[in-house]
């Protein structure tokens, strides 16, 4: 590698690390980032887990409650290992640079840079970017095995055991893999592959059984906590029947499209680069290239057939598609690159840096005293009641009240996290209690005015908010929304109903008298 090249990389990736860790902790915690901080608090003080498919598998705690250890509790430390593991997916590109070529491996690196999905998640207390790192670490290292012979094998056990205690996405990956397997080998010669598949099995049967034996330890080890709960073994069983029930009742439903429109206005880069790169070569196609090529579309296929539809979902169909897009940008920008080329490609990344930073800086939350709004922003915890939170931190310095507050209904979460330290009564407060704060469900603004009596204010505050989508757009609103992210309809939001009374003032200490 010359001195250009790692100037070229070493720039790129203190980019990353800065687009990453620059202000982590402003953005008020989401409602599955506060319960996932919860539950590594817990861990931590408690010593305590259980398997629960409702919040996927166990490594999301078992990093966090030792980075909790070490940097303290916070929202910025939450979001740490989700977004460690987005800059460690940027380099991970270096490692094919001699099987795809240099240019390749950085603007895949660059992709994955400046991706907004997998900005915006990297900046999340969820497990999609460390998911997608452990996936792509997998394909790797496949890849690397015609260089490096069998050493790579039994790692990919440990990248699949990672991927499998991290989400249940695995069983979703899994059968695409293997959908894009079969592509690769209908591309070849089915029979041929499959004699080539089994000489290869034999030659390697000891590290790939190693692999297999890595997989099954590290997994059974993490989902019964160090065998604790012997009970969770069979933990694909209750993972598969949990999720197979979501699918079916479509617990967060909507249309089978739903990923399609934020795949086309943030993802245009990579998936269209890469579909160009397959229309161009279609004669001439790769192996690997058959593969990411199959890989993505079933994907994008599987996502939309899937009952669950949430937009973080978007950062599963987006990563097959990253080293086809980078294979098209590399030509574009190499020495055989067309002028056309070259400025589509260019004005691709100019739209993909400005989506990246609205979602992730400009608008990464959504509220209904602002009419800008992301798509890729789900629900979200609103500036509001974000303010709210740090108001209680405050009062609770000034005031030795027990308790401070008093929380019931919608607004226990996230509250429930940020006010983790403070003294609070988690309901309805009881006869002749009256803290400084009361948060509760505006259904039960009599109930708890009748119990609160005199002396308090009460005002509404939004505690999460949506942008409430329709598809009847004209052209004309959805540029003006990537322009200047001004949504074309309604913001919807649920709101808590907040008491508040005037703190008594504190007396001063007497002093004390010299002995």
């Amino acid at each position: 590698m010359g001195r250009r090249e790692r100037w070229a990389w070493a720039g790129l990736l203190v980019f990353a690390l800065l687009l990453r860790l620059w202000a982590l902790g402003d953005k008020p915690p989401h409602h599955d980032e506060a319960v996932h901080a919860h539950f590594a608090h817990e861990l931590l003080h408690q010593g305590t887990y259980r398997y629960d498919p409702t919040y996927h598998g166990p490594l999301l705690f078992y990093v966090m409650a030792p980075l909790f250890a070490v940097f303290g509790e916070s929202d910025a430390t939450s979001r740490l290992y989700p977004a460690l593991a987005g800059v460690a997916l940027v380099a991970l590109p270096l490692a094919l640079r001699r099987r795809v070529g240099a240019r390749t491996a950085w603007f895949a690196g660059l992709i994955c840079a400046i991706s907004p999905t997998f900005l915006y998640y990297s900046r999340f207390a969820r497990n999609e970017l460390p998911v997608a790192l452990f996936t792509a670490a997998a394909g790797v290292l496949f890849l690397r095995v015609r260089r490096d012979g069998w050493k790579p094998l039994p790692w990919i056990g440990v990248a699949a055991a990672l991927h499998a205690i991290s989400k249940e996405t695995f069983y979703v990956t899994l059968p695409l893999v293997t959908v894009a397997a079969l592509a690769v080998a209908f591309h070849r010669g089915f029979w041929d592959s499959l004699e080539r598949g089994v000489h290869w099995l034999r030659l390697h049967s000891r590290p790939v059984a190693t692999g297999v034996l890595w997989f099954f330890v590290i997994t059974m080890t993490a989902y019964t906590f160090v065998f604790i709960h012997p009970e969770d073994f069979f933990f694909p069983g209750k993972a598969i029947m949990y999720w197979y029930g979501q699918h079916k009742v479509e617990r967060v439903g909507g249309p089978w499209f739903y990923h399609l429109p934020r795949l086309a206005l943030y993802e245009f880069l990579p998936i269209v680069a890469a579909l160009a790169w397959g229309a161009r070569r279609w004669r001439r196609l790769r192996p690997v290239e058959v593969f990411c090529l199959a890989w993505g579309i079933a994907s994008v296929a599987m996502y939309c057939y899937l009952g669950e539809k949430v937009p973080w979902l978007a950062v599963h169909q987006v990563l097959p598609f990253i080293l086809l897009g980078a294979m098209q940008l590399s030509r574009a920008f190499g020495p055989r690159g067309r002028w056309w080329s070259r400025s589509l490609a260019a004005l691709g990344l100019a739209g993909t840096m400005w989506s990246a930073v609205a979602l992730s800086f400009v608008y990464p939350t959504v509220t209904t005293s602002d009419p800008h709004a992301e798509l890729m922003v789900f629900v979200q915890t609103t500036p509001e009641a974000g303010e709210l939170a740090r108001h209680g931190i405050a009062l609770a310095k000034q005031t030795a009240d027990d308790p401070i507050a008093a929380v019931d209904g919608e607004g226990a979460w996230p509250l429930s996290w940020s006010w983790r330290n403070l003294k609070v009564f988690w309901s309805v407060p009881g006869e002749g209690m009256r803290p400084p704060l009361v948060v509760c469900d505006a259904a039960n603004e009599e109930k708890v005015t009748a119990a609160l009596g005199e002396g308090y204010t009460m005002r509404h505050v939004p505690l999460r908010a949506w942008w409430v989508e329709t598809y009847d757009m004209t052209p004309w609103e959805l540029v003006r929304w990537f322009v200047t992210r001004r949504a074309w309809s309604p913001i919807g939001a649920t709101e808590v109903t907040v008491f508040e009374r005037p703190l008594e003032p504190q007396e001063p200490e007497s002093p004390k008298e010299e002995p």
